[in-house]
């Protein structure tokens, strides 16, 4: 959580950062395109966004198998 001038808002966690900041690096060394890098990007918060409990239920069972 991060407090501007009495305005709070909430910054993702860590690993997602990073996870950002790593597709940037890879994007600026054209290791992958800049749309291919925004596109996982926009898939990624999307799917922190929903946080679909069917979804949820599908990885455990994939984790298990």
């Amino acid at each position: 959580m991060l407090s501007v001038s009495g305005v709070r808002l909430q910054t993702p966690p860590v690993e997602h950062l990073l996870f950002y900041a790593g597709l940037g690096a890879l994007a600026a060394a054209e290791v992958i395109e800049w749309p291919i890098a925004v596109m996982f990007s926009a898939g990624h918060l999307l799917m922190e966004m929903t946080h679909r409990p069917g979804l949820q239920a599908l990885g455990e069972a994939l984790e298990e198998a």
